[in-house]
């Protein structure tokens, strides 16, 4: 079974299957390029979390959950680490969601391919 994300404390839907990607992003010192003779320079000062996190058809209601936690400027989400293979939280902000409408039918709407990317403060 799948490790939930959790956002603000509350556990998110289930994601897609490959619906969470998950990227280490390396921060280099404003220093850093290329010497004179070609070689790298400049220092690691840190490495940031991506989240591309996709869910399968959800309810109203599910959805807005997802709404609600990363409405906020700055929350915290609970992941499961690939290198560490642990849990971790880390402090993330939200880029622009996507809630695509799949149907209305029986007059409730079902949202399909909800999309969001958070991106580590």
């Amino acid at each position: 079974m799948a490790q939930p994300l959790v956002i603000g404390g509350v556990t998110m839907p289930t994601l897609k299957k490959n619906g969470l990607t998950i990227t280490k992003e390396k921060i280099w010192s404003a220093n850093t390029g290329r010497s004179a003779n070609g070689s790298t320079i400049g220092d690691l000062i840190a490495i940031k979390y991506k989240l591309q996190c996709e869910w399968p058809p959800l309810s109203s209601a599910e959805t807005a959950r997802i709404d609600a936690a990363v409405s906020p400027a700055f929350f915290n989400a609970t992941f499961l680490d690939p290198g560490s293979g642990t849990r971790i939280t880390r402090t993330f902000y939200a880029g622009t969601p996507t809630y695509p409408v799949y149907s209305y039918a029986n007059g409730m709407k079902t949202y399909d391919g909800v999309k969001v990317d958070l991106i580590e403060k």
